[in-house]
């Protein structure tokens, strides 16, 4: 008998530890996705208005081979196109250093824009999730391209090789 309440003394005192220690536990389960999502950026509506209106204009060639661009902040991008429209999209955020990420996907023209599908890769921050990819000029050497987070005019150049 003495056995017996020891054992109900026992179960009542891990009980009751339990009780505050479950106290402190979170009621809900981080998301182990939401770095992921996070990674895609909105676009602004002055954007998706000029992706609208670029978008409706004459199509534009797919711009085949390697591109060269800096942008104002010091950014510097080397985009490679293929035939069907693969891209690779490397960006070295500070053109001077070896952190470089890349955007791997493929285009589809839709008017004087492109639209990127599939897009995997550490820089997918630099595509807004829609995919829209404005270009305000093209010409056989260069593609002015407008930078989905700061409306700036990026210009690529074709790289010879």
């Amino acid at each position: 008998m003495i056995r017996f309440l020891q054992l109900l003394l026992a179960c009542l005192a891990f009980a009751a530890i339990g009780f505050f220690l479950l106290q402190d536990a979170p009621t809900e389960q981080p998301s182990k996705y939401k770095f992921f999502a996070a990674k895609y950026q909105p676009e602004s509506q002055e954007y998706k208005d000029l992706y609208a209106h670029y978008s409706t204009l004459e199509d534009v060639p797919m711009p085949v081979g390697s591109w060269e661009g800096y942008s104002s902040n010091g950014h510097h991008f080397l985009l490679k196109v293929n035939e069907k429209g693969g891209f690779v999209l490397s960006l070295n955020p500070n053109a001077n250093d070896t952190s470089e990420g890349a955007v791997t996907g493929v285009l589809n023209i839709t008017g004087q824009a492109f639209r990127a599908h599939h897009v995997i890769g550490s820089a997918k921050n630099i595509i807004p999730k829609s995919g829209h990819i404005v270009v305000k000029q093209y010409t056989v050497n260069q593609v002015l391209i407008i930078h989905p987070r700061t409306l700036e005019v990026v210009t690529f150049n074709r790289v010879v090789s």
